[in-house]
């Protein structure tokens, strides 16, 4: 049966959507992959007598405990959804409950665009916007991938955005 309830808006109304991302998450699984055949050669190496057991056993469930916790944070960060529009940056999160906020670009203050060794080397990159967001006045964006091509498109369109709403900085005098 379907749902009786529908959002109904004209076709023209649709925001156009500028970028939609999640966060790159993949270093989290290799890291798990990791923790797992260090934890399976330990346990061999405690089968084999070539490592004391007592030493191997807590060296094989330390990794496999660290393995878990890459694994519950991989899914974690996986569940955010970053989607910018022309007016406004939307983000969702969870996996099975929702939350879902959006900053106004006409009030984001500043962009800034970050990388690590480790980040330029993976091609993904970590955007930091600050707003006078009542809710979240600064904004961690990422890891994402192609995170410099993001950043453009955002800072583009937050002046846009500034100037369609006619919006002027007021110097606080610091």
């Amino acid at each position: 049966m379907p749902s009786q309830l529908r959002l109904v808006t004209p076709p023209g109304d649709q925001p156009a959507h500028l970028a939609s991302v999640t966060t790159d998450a993949r270093l989290r699984l290799w890291g798990a992959a990791c923790c797992a055949v260090l934890a399976m050669a330990f346990t061999a190496l405690g089968y084999e007598r070539a490592l004391r057991p007592i030493l191997a056993g807590p060296l094989a469930a330390a990794f496999i405990l660290w393995a878990a916790y890459l694994l519950a944070t991989y899914a974690g960060k996986r569940g955010i959804r970053y989607t910018l529009t022309a007016q406004r940056l939307e983000i969702e999160r969870g996996i099975l409950g929702k939350r879902f906020e959006s900053i106004e670009l006409w009030r984001v203050r500043d962009v800034v665009f970050e990388q690590d060794l480790l980040e330029r080397i993976r091609g993904v990159g970590r955007i930091t916007v600050y707003s006078t967001d009542q809710v979240e006045p600064i904004l961690q964006v990422g890891p994402v991938a192609q995170g410099k091509e993001l950043f453009e498109t955002l800072r583009d369109a937050v002046t846009t955005a500034r100037k369609d709403a006619r919006v002027v900085p007021l110097d606080s005098g610091r």
